[in-house]
């Protein structure tokens, strides 16, 4: 089973009950909150999400269920070895996320970029990341950027447009910051809410798995 489908998998409804109201991008965003910041507590969790605090304790409820966190004493939770193991899995495909200071490339206030190793021959025109960043996070709510590193130089699909031909500052940033290698992929989600810009961007990366 892949890393996707395991996120999958925790998000679908358990005894034909109704299904959670969290996706399998708001599980792999919890699971990898906690195994960057562990322990981590669900009122800090929360604070990190922009699904509401029933949903978060479902969402940890689900997780600690299928033994992939447990409670640290009144600390909050940590990666169990079996959620190790799947966040050492995610993190080969998706090392690195953060939050950047982008305004001027994407449309809404707040940006956060994921890098993905090794995929840009799966982009065509990052139409898919884009629509799904708008499904997932509404409409005129939220947008995704998809950005490649082909041929030494960062470029935007589908007419290799080099961004930083006019978006300077914005490149050096991006570059610095996720180091791509040829090859690899940087889906950057934006939303006028950070932790919708952090959430849009995994349910884009998603789309390439």
């Amino acid at each position: 089973m892949t890393w996707k489908e395991e996120f999958r998998k925790l998000s679908e409804p358990a005894d034909g009950r109704v299904a959670p109201a969290f996706k399998p991008y708001h599980a792999a965003v919890a699971l990898i909150l906690i195994g960057r910041e562990q322990p981590l507590g669900r009122y800090e969790l929360c604070e990190k999400m922009s699904i509401g605090e029933g949903s978060v304790r479902t969402l940890l409820k689900r997780l600690s269920e299928a033994d992939l966190i447990e409670a640290e004493g009144k600390q909050g939770q940590r990666l169990t070895s079996k959620g190790k193991s799947l966040f050492n899995r995610i993190s080969r495909d998706v090392p690195l996320g953060l939050t950047l200071n982008v305004r001027r490339l994407v449309m809404y206030e707040y940006a956060f970029a994921n890098i993905v190793k090794g995929l840009a021959s799966k982009i065509t025109d990052g139409v898919r990341q884009r629509d799904e960043a708008i499904i997932q996070g509404g409409y005129d709510k939220a947008g995704a950027s998809t950005l490649i590193l082909k041929n030494g130089s960062l470029v935007m699909p589908p007419d290799d447009f080099h961004i930083l031909t006019v978006y300077e500052d914005e490149t050096l940033l991006v570059v610095e910051s996720l180091r791509p290698e040829e090859g690899d992929v940087i889906v950057i989600g934006s939303a006028d809410n950070e932790n919708l810009a952090r959430e849009v961007s995994m349910a884009a990366v998603m789309t390439l798995f």
